[in-house]
């Protein structure tokens, strides 16, 4: 059916402006119940008939039985058609959505990039997550995606359909529950990690306490036996025992610091770097170059502190066990919200998807499967003897300096701290 504005006597300007009026609104109500499926437009080169594909009644209901919401939108964001589901995101009668623009749905932060957003949906399909705003219910974050649609005369092929006029599809798909699942599991995986460094703390602890002090008084016994030695025997023997164990002793303050450092609770993720770079440098006789940038500075959450610092340890050893470097650059760097973190060596390199599909996979599994699911991402660079370098990405939300352990100290200036090598 096609519905055309008719002739009749001549009217007043106002009458003729009511007239108008109340046909469009009758003709958008028809489009929207699927009554008709063309619609006369004036144009500088007369009337045409413009034909609305998917407008007849079947689509009408497919709609309106979406899960998601749906909307048809003119490009300056006016809809011309919603569903009833996007009126219960909104929160707002169809009825009242119809004629209205859509990014006055969109939270009033989001409302320029929404204008942005229709600018990309003209020019192709476009997606993006917005928040919508309705009434006093609480935002509802949500996913829309623009795709246009051709507005086509009767008769025309579909070549021409796409190159006539076009309005905007937008399938608006609510993301509250995913955002719950996603803060549930997000919120179980730092009882996770907090559960298994509370651990290594505890462990570290033990080692730190009862081995170490077990240690220091072997280290003082054999001290005694040494001064009090009768014969060269026993002096040698003391002298020699004594040395194994101020080795034994610091081997196990490194196996300590390993396992969770207390500088890492005490003085934050600069410091804690600071002190395990220096110690693998003396072990490993490797020269290790250190940046340190805006993280010394300012505050790191514990959990974005505590899994670089594992994966900066990871990389580390990597280097020391496979790589044959002599030498190994380490940047640590915070912008924003996003903590990053750098391991350039000038090793032999090796195969990173071979070793990927390896079982063990030099602990690059482990790696990338907690900064992934933690919303990070992890790149590792690698080319038979031109070094490796892995390169790491986590968020980093601001968190208060006094929140609790794991939170890097704030140096009394505010410059960048120097290269600093051991």
């Amino acid at each position: 059916m096609t519905r055309k504005r008719g002739s009749g006597k001549r009217r007043s300007p106002i009458q003729t402006l009511r007239a108008r009026l109340h046909e469009a609104e009758a003709t958008l109500e028809a489009i929207r119940s699927g009554e008709v499926d063309a619609v006369v437009v004036s144009g500088p080169g007369g009337e045409r008939t413009l034909a609305i594909e998917g407008a007849t009644h079947p689509y009408h209901l497919l709609l309106n039985a979406m899960n998601d919401g749906a909307a048809l939108l003119d490009h300056d964001g006016t809809m011309l058609f919603s569903n009833r589901r996007l009126g219960e995101i909104a929160r707002a009668p169809v009825d009242d959505l119809r004629g209205s623009r859509f990014q006055q749905l969109v939270a009033q932060g989001e409302q320029t990039s929404f204008a942005g957003f229709l600018r990309e949906g003209a020019g192709g399909n476009s997606a993006r997550e917005f928040t919508i705003a309705g009434g006093d219910a609480p935002p509802t974050p949500v996913w829309i995606t623009l795709s246009t649609v051709p507005l086509g005369a009767p008769g025309m092929t579909g070549a021409e359909a796409q190159h006539g006029p076009t309005v905007l599809m937008a399938i608006i798909t609510d993301l509250t529950n995913r955002k719950a699942a996603e803060a549930t599991r997000l919120g179980l995986l730092q009882r996770l990690i907090s559960a298994e460094d509370e651990e290594r703390r505890r462990i570290a602890r033990e080692l730190h306490d009862e081995t170490g002090q077990a240690l220091t008084a072997l280290l003082v016994g054999l001290r005694l036996i040494e001064e009090q030695a009768i014969t060269v025997d026993v002096l040698s023997a003391a002298r020699r025992l004594r040395g194994v164990a101020a080795q034994t002793m610091d081997n196990v303050g490194r196996l300590a610091r390993g396992l969770h450092p207390s500088v890492l609770d005490d003085l934050g993720l600069a410091a804690a770097a600071r002190r395990h770079v220096s110690d693998y440098a003396e072990s490993f006789g490797i020269t290790v170059d250190l940046r340190l940038e805006s993280i010394v500075s300012h505050p790191v959450p514990p959990l974005a502190a505590t899994t670089i610092y594992r994966i900066l340890q990871e990389a580390l050893t990597n280097v020391a066990r496979h790589a044959r470097a002599r030498a190994v650059e380490v940047e640590l760097k915070l912008e924003e919200t996003m903590l990053e973190l750098v391991v350039r060596d000038d090793g032999v390199g090796f195969d990173v998807r071979a070793a990927l599909s390896e079982a063990s996979g030099l602990g690059l599994h482990s790696m990338r499967e907690r900064l992934v699911l933690l919303g990070g991402a992890l790149k590792i660079q690698s080319r038979s003897g031109r070094g490796t370098v892995v390169w790491a990405r986590i968020p980093a939300p601001p968190d208060n300096p006094g929140a609790g352990p794991g939170v890097s100290a704030p140096r009394r200036d505010s410059q960048p701290c120097p290269q600093s090598k051991y």
